[in-house]
């Protein structure tokens, strides 16, 4: 009796654990929209220039619940390559919400490595150590792990921009 009774209890605090995280919410309802990509002009580094992957999109809700809490990890892989060059975790969303139909701010990510040269910038796409790029995109919401999309970064130069050109 007093082992039903245990059971029952922790049944019902994890119901009501869960129920307190607000309602359940199935990330595939997110789309990956209107993305921009293409290798980021971040200066000189070591005397060289240097660039670096970089996405920019925004997320819509195609569910019917509003999404908050979102956590996104944006993993670069390089064509012909096993596993990933390297990835960038996002809380961009914390406590924000995406409505039920409605759709996030724009959401710029730029991978933490990249390509540097001697050469002009121009030369990068041939450049005998180049390779594609692709970056995919991955949602986490209390624990639960989704794959967004990905997007194959353009052969394009984005160029930079000054801390006092960029307004949030």
């Amino acid at each position: 009796m007093l082992q039903r009774s245990l059971l029952l209890a922790a049944a019902l605090l994890a119901f009501a654990g869960a129920s307190a995280c607000g309602p359940a919410v199935d990330l595939i309802n997110l789309k990956i929209i209107d993305p921009i990509s293409g290798f980021y002009d971040a200066g000189l580094k070591d005397g060289k220039n240097y660039l670096v992957p970089s996405v920019t999109f925004r997320l819509q809700n195609t569910g019917s619940v509003h999404i908050t809490g979102l956590e996104l990890t944006v993993a670069y892989w390089r064509d012909g390559e096993d596993g990933e060059w390297d990835s960038t975790l996002v809380q961009r969303i914390g406590n924000d919400r995406i409505e039920a139909g409605g759709q996030s701010d724009p959401i710029t990510v730029r991978a933490p490595v990249g390509y540097t040269l001697e050469s002009p910038r121009a030369d990068l796409f041939t450049h005998s150590q180049f390779k594609d790029v692709t970056a995919k995109i991955f949602g986490r919401r209390a624990g639960t792990i989704v794959p967004l999309g990905q997007i194959r970064l353009e052969r394009q130069i984005l160029p930079h921009v000054r801390a006092s050109d960029h307004r949030p």
